[in-house]
């Protein structure tokens, strides 16, 4: 398993992190977790055609991991009109904006084949190849975290989890029972020495801060000492890649 990370910023643009936004790679197989950026810039830079991409999935509704989604759905609906990508959402409702939204800018009708579906807790996706598991997270009314597994390995992505604490409340309980061998964690709207507890308690093989904003930069890296000797952690940045 192979991850790319196409958008590792938190709520707003950097000067070279766009919003969040990764791609999985299991074999031939391509996969999207959020949709911050638009991911079809990214395909291209890299030779990849959109056609190849079978799903993605979506943590939450906020701009910053959902906003790429109309224009790549847009590209889908009018040019790259072979590509199959199935949507994977936390709320349904949200494909009526989409689709006022390309009838409004008169580019495009949304494709009546593009398939939509509302996320679930548990297992909502399981194509023989991967399987994504959404936990629910306390960051707004819908979010979830995902559990990725395949080729015999799981990956927590945390998405966006509850503010001040979501450290403690959200991660200290996806991690409690399983160890997973990557964690890649949000760190925007809290100090990042909280995950310290849970880290020791039950390191993960690995650990990679994405979507960290400026403000808590120095408490991700004060957390890189504290658990050193435990687990390794790393900042994400735009363009890194994980094998798994």
């Amino acid at each position: 398993m192979r991850i790319t990370f196409f958008g590792s910023s938190h709520g707003v643009p950097e000067p070279g992190r766009k919003c969040s936004c990764a791609m999985i790679e299991v074999g031939d197989n391509k996969y999207l977790i959020d949709l911050g950026t638009n991911p079809i810039d990214q395909l291209i830079d890299r030779g990849i055609h959109p056609d190849s991409i079978n799903a993605a999935f979506v943590t939450h509704l906020h701009g910053d991991h959902f906003n790429g989604i109309i224009p790549y759905v847009n590209l889908l609906s009018w040019y790259f009109k072979n590509a199959k990508t199935k949507f994977y959402i936390p709320k349904i409702e949200a494909v009526d904006g989409i689709r006022a939204y390309l009838n409004i800018s008169l580019s495009s009708n949304l494709r009546e084949d593009l398939e939509f579906t509302e996320i679930t807790s548990g297992c909502f996706y399981d194509d023989g190849v991967i399987k994504v598991t959404a936990l629910r997270t306390g960051h707004i009314d819908v979010s979830y975290a995902f559990v990725v597994e395949a080729e015999g390995k799981s990956v927590l992505f945390t998405g966006d989890m509850k503010h001040v604490d979501g450290p403690v409340a959200d991660f200290g309980r996806f991690n409690k029972d399983r160890t997973f061998d990557l964690v890649i964690a949000e760190c925007a709207h809290f100090n990042g020495t909280l995950y310290c507890e849970p880290l020791i308690t039950n390191p993960p093989k690995r650990f990679i801060f994405s979507h960290y904003s400026e403000k808590f930069l120095s408490s991700c890296l004060e957390l890189k000492k504290m658990v050193a000797a435990s687990v390794p952690v790393t900042l994400a940045a735009d363009g890194m890649i994980i094998d798994v």
